[in-house]
């Protein structure tokens, strides 16, 4: 392949990431600002209650969607269907799911936790379904300006819903929640009437062979997205029923810090997943794969590394004074964060390569080390400033030992490199950056920075790289 393709990829690859940063990043700031308002107008124990509603909706969303989302963007990519049988497919998939909702009412009915709250839960679920269905049917179509625009729209909804219904309001957990049901109902509202897809979606547009295939690709995908949910999720659950609310509330929002790397991760996945699927066939893909996923690599540990020094700074500014004991979470955290991210990039192999089942597996192996850890390590912890490290840990244990399987396992399909010693060396140099902040040893900012100049050189390489390629793009 020549050197002008390859150059062609990249800046393909970096154009669509820079579009949907430009319409994510921002907006997805203003969310984070939001942690302080949360913090301000609820309890730990009612943030808790929130976290806990939202993620059992999260949970809801692939079992009543049957996963069709991805389906939707996987094939609308692919030129051989008719994208009007695929959106209108998409959407007759969770129409039938939607039959399960009696179910779901029945069986949440029996959780005393959460009564009075069941409408909330199916309410958010059925919003974030269309929503995601209609945001990857248009990124599927390499609309990528218009994807970033929905986004920023969507975020603009929810901000201005929280301030009124937290503060004016004073609704509580139900204006938390609501804010986000009613964003996700409006921005696909928005991405009906722009799109014009009342021309796309027709019930004679389904055709029930394309249908049975998109759920033969999707309905695979659920025990892995449930597996990822126990992962990052069952911890929040665990600690509230061993440790409380209270206890929750201040783990939640200490997760809130590392999924800043979640952000940068979508980001860069949403144009990742199409590039990666449409060069699959390309001459030199797995020089491809290499020298992205190097790249990634440092940006993800520099991210990280960066999040770990600043963390009691960080948690100063974005918690209120009643949260700020909650840092000592930070650090763990963004490193299990940092696992999470790079198994999610390795994973994309599984995409390219359609092997759902290498998906399951790593994801099923990750979630019952997880709960197993869960209950062995979280009633270790019974200093009330430490009383949810048990979790921490097993979380970052779980994705770690994801990151290694997968990594393994996608190398066997794509023959690219692991650049293993310069992934050693920023795992090393992150863990130890923790580990020190963790335990705030003595001089502990010492070794904070120097972990950072340790990751400088390091990463000298794509550092290097980077600051080339700026340089040259601001010439020309």
């Amino acid at each position: 392949m020549n050197g002008t393709a390859q150059e062609k990829k990249y800046n393909k690859l970096m154009t669509n990431t820079a579009i949907i940063a430009m319409g994510t990043l921002g907006s997805k700031v203003l969310v984070y600002l939001l942690v302080r308002l949360y913090t301000s107008v609820l309890t730990a124990a009612e943030y808790s209650i929130a976290s806990n509603i939202t993620e059992m909706a999260t949970l809801l969303i692939p079992i009543v969607s049957f996963g069709i989302s991805e389906a939707v963007f996987r094939f609308a990519l692919d030129k051989k269907y008719d994208e009007r049988s695929v959106l209108s497919s998409g959407i007759a998939a969770f129409l039938l799911g939607a039959f399960f909702f009696p179910v779901i009412i029945l069986i949440l009915s029996g959780i005393n936790y959460f009564d009075g709250y069941i409408w909330l839960i199916c309410i958010y679920t059925a919003s974030s379904i269309i929503h995601s269905i209609f945001a990857q049917f248009i990124k599927a179509k390499a609309r990528f300006k218009l994807f970033a625009v929905q986004g920023i729209i969507n975020t603009l909804i929810m901000i201005t819903c929280n301030v009124i219904f937290l503060i004016p309001l004073n609704m509580g957990v139900t204006g938390y929640v609501l804010s986000v049901a009613v964003a996700d109902t409006l921005t696909s509202v928005f991405i009906f009437f722009f799109c014009k897809l009342w021309r796309m979606i027709s019930p004679y547009a389904v055709k029930k062979q394309l249908l049975g295939r998109m759920l033969l690709y999707s309905l695979p995908l659920i025990p892995n997205t449930m597996s990822w949910w126990i992962t990052n999720v069952s911890d929040r659950y665990m600690i509230t029923w061993m440790k409380g609310d209270v206890v929750n509330g201040f783990y939640s929002a200490a997760y809130k810090i590392p999924t800043l790397l979640m952000v940068l991760i979508g980001i860069f996945n949403s144009a990742w997943k199409y590039s990666a699927v449409s060069e699959r066939s390309e001459e030199e893909g797995a020089r491809f794969f290499s020298n992205v996923y190097e790249a990634f690599l440092s940006a993800i540990f520099g991210v990280s590394a960066v999040i770990i020094a600043f963390s009691k700074i960080i948690s100063g500014i974005m918690f209120a004074s009643d949260f700020r004991d909650a840092w000592i979470y930070i650090p763990v955290l963004t490193l299990a964060m940092a696992f999470s991210a790079l198994s999610s990039f390795t994973g994309t192999v599984f995409i390219i390569e359609k092997k759902g089942t290498y998906s399951l597996l790593t994801s099923l192996i990750a979630a019952i080390l997880n709960i197993a850890l869960n209950l062995l390590l979280i009633p270790l912890f019974d200093d009330p400033l430490l009383a949810a490290m048990g979790a921490a840990t097993a979380t970052l244990a779980s994705y770690f030992v994801m990151f290694i399987s997968r990594l393994a396992l996608s190398r066997q399909l794509i023959r690219y490199k692991a650049h293993a010693l310069c992934t050693f060396l920023n795992i090393l140099t992150v863990s130890v950056m923790a580990l020190t902040m963790t335990l705030e040893v003595p001089f502990y900012p010492v070794y904070q920075a120097a972990g950072l100049a340790a990751m400088l050189f390091i990463n000298r390489k794509t550092v290097i790289k980077a600051l080339r390629k700026l340089i040259y793009e601001h010439k020309s």
